[in-house]
């Protein structure tokens, strides 16, 4: 129940309290969980105070808000969780492996573009210079987990097209005789914009995870910049750390 003198903020005790009704079963995935109204006569709380700890529960992902309807439990059938190690450069497809249902790549657009200023200098080319623009989704099953945009040079890769980004793009890479030795990532959680959330399917106030990363290929540099986001829903990271 509700103490007002703990130190524990309200707000994360009743976040708590509904956690552990859904933890134990008592409101089950589907189930609608009581209005912020009938909370705060429960618990003599204030609206505002009620909304936050249902904010909470959105933003982790246990329930979902439905327009015109309520807030309920969201479907355990959605659950998935991708490990993604931090101090490996792997591909999204390679993070899957694990999964028993596979990657699909979904190609939005691609297009023949000159490089912006900002993405000439990451890629060490001129302004102007001739480069791929692409956008992509990765679904697993009809589930979208990430969501990329990415500036590629043009001159090595001039015959990419629609079919090597529906397979594998670093199999094409490859076929043309590079390899990717790894890549920079600047990591962070922010509100998405429009587009991000409908490609990924989220709801208004949940964080996604930006990354916004630079990849290299051996001996050559840079040759790809990409913005890329993750359903955090469904992703984790992980980090190996040694002590020298």
């Amino acid at each position: 129940m509700i103490d007002k003198f703990s130190t524990t903020p309200v707000y994360l005790q009743l976040e708590q309290y509904l956690t552990a009704k859904i933890a134990a079963g008592v409101l089950r995935p589907g189930d609608a969980i009581p209005s912020e109204s009938e909370l705060c006569a429960q618990f003599s709380i204030s609206r505002m105070t009620a909304r936050k700890a249902v904010d909470y529960l959105v933003r982790q992902g246990k329930v979902e808000r439905r327009r015109g309807q309520g807030t309920f439990v969201v479907q355990t059938s959605k659950t998935l969780r991708i490990s993604l190690p931090l101090d490996r450069h792997l591909s999204s497809s390679e993070a899957a492996l694990s999964l028993e249902t596979p990657v699909v790549n979904r190609l939005i657009c691609l297009s023949r573009e000159s490089a912006p200023a900002q993405i000439a200098d990451v890629l060490n080319i001129a302004p102007g210079s001739d480069v791929w623009f692409m956008k992509r989704l990765r679904l697993v099953g009809d589930i979208p987990f990430v969501f990329e945009q990415s500036w590629m040079h043009f001159a090595p890769f001039s015959d990419l097209c629609e079919a090597d980004l529906n397979a594998s793009k670093y199999a094409y890479i490859s076929r043309k005789g590079f390899t990717v030795e790894r890549s920079e990532k600047e990591i962070r959680a922010e509100l998405p914009s429009q587009e991000v959330r409908d490609m990924l399917g989220i709801k208004r106030d949940e964080p996604v995870l930006h990354a916004s990363s630079i990849a290299m290929l051996k001996d050559l540099g840079p040759f790809e910049v990409s913005e890329i986001y993750y359903n955090q829903q469904h992703y984790r990271f992980t980090l190996t750390a040694s002590r020298n």
